[in-house]
């Protein structure tokens, strides 16, 4: 069937009139890749092709089917809840692919099924510890050691958040955050082209695929301690999570969270906060036998259970009040000690 495949794709020498979204992940992209190794002109030809088509799916999105989306309205404890940011970029966002061949020198991440860009949940947890260890005066500690990071030990908070480095030993820790990958809906492209130095002329003009500036997107977190984790870490549930928000600010809005954020990309505005915490013990509705229902997915009946226990989730538009809001809650669950 490989080589059924392959000889399939040989074929291709124009271009196709119109692609869904799992094509960028196979199919049309390893067409518009084989048709390219046909010389020069059959190159550009088919790096043509593929951004024209790609920049015409209006909407990339995964099936609902696969509910991918995490759910914080049933957390389990009242120490557990969870944060969603959203964000519009302002500039573009761009991270390398893992494929080892594709048409375009730099192809966007995407999902090797589906087509859709996506930054994952490593991503996030790398780039949010070190934008809070920047908070954490990171960068004071890079300058009085010659910009080497020898010597730097992590404060409590950043441990008991993000766990310890690789090669820690007998204290080693996971961390209480747990991320999610951030889904992108749609893809663009920018060109950089080098100019010579001596001619003040462009070379040869460099294709980035990345998602464009005005995408929207969601950073998501769950904050998970285990039992008896914060008295062992010797920290403050409000003051950690305070740090947090301040980090996730510094990123999302200064620091940017793409590749090539020294040129400016990855930047972006940050349109809402929420928070979820554990749903109020207050007894779930009782319906009458006569009200039976059939269900013909986990969905529908996790929709009904969610309809019976509200979840406890709140929003804020800014940082601080969303820190203050997170600060009573916490109060409220007896958490704050």
């Amino acid at each position: 069937m490989n080589f059924d495949y392959y000889a399939s794709l040989a074929e291709q020498k124009s271009c196709p009139k119109k692609v869904n979204e799992c094509g960028l992940a196979s199919g049309f992209a390893d067409g518009c890749l084989v048709w390219s190794c046909n010389g020069n002109k059959a190159k550009n030809e088919a790096r043509k092709c593929y951004m024209k088509r790609a920049s015409e799916l209006e909407s990339l999105k995964l099936p609902g089917e696969l509910n991918f989306e995490p759910d914080f309205s049933q957390l389990p404890h009242p120490s557990w809840f969870g944060i969603e940011v959203e964000f519009t970029l302002l500039s573009p966002w761009y991270s390398k692919d893992d494929r080892s061949f594709h048409v375009l020198d730099n192809p966007v991440r995407k999902d090797r099924v589906f087509g859709v860009p996506f930054m994952s949940a490593a991503s996030w947890k790398g780039l949010l510890r070190w934008a809070c260890r920047m908070q954490a005066d990171l960068y004071g500690h890079l300058e009085s050691h010659g910009m080497k990071t020898d010597g730097w030990k992590d404060p409590a908070w950043i441990v008991h958040l993000f766990g310890n480095e690789r090669g820690e030993g007998e204290e080693f820790s996971r961390g209480a955050l747990i991320f999610y990958p951030t889904w992108f809906s749609k893809a663009g492209f920018e060109v950089i082209n080098p100019h010579n130095r001596k001619t003040r002329a462009g070379t040869q003009p460099i294709y980035y695929e990345v998602v464009p500036a005005g995408t929207k997107g969601s950073l998501r977190m769950l904050y998970a301690p285990l039992p008896g984790e914060v008295e062992n870490d010797k920290v403050k549930p409000v003051g950690v999570i305070a740090n947090l928000i301040d980090g996730i600010t510094a990123l999302l809005k200064t620091y940017g969270i793409s590749a090539k954020r020294t040129a400016g990309w990855g930047t972006t505005r940050i349109d809402m906060w929420t928070g979820f915490v554990k749903a109020s013990d207050q007894p779930a509705k009782v319906e009458s036998r006569s009200g039976k229902k059939t269900f013909y997915s986990l969905q529908e009946l996790g929709s009904l259970v969610s309809d019976q226990n509200p979840p406890g989730s709140f929003t804020s538009k800014d940082a601080e009040g969303f820190k203050a809001e997170i600060r009573s809650r916490i109060a409220q669950k007896g958490g704050g000690r």
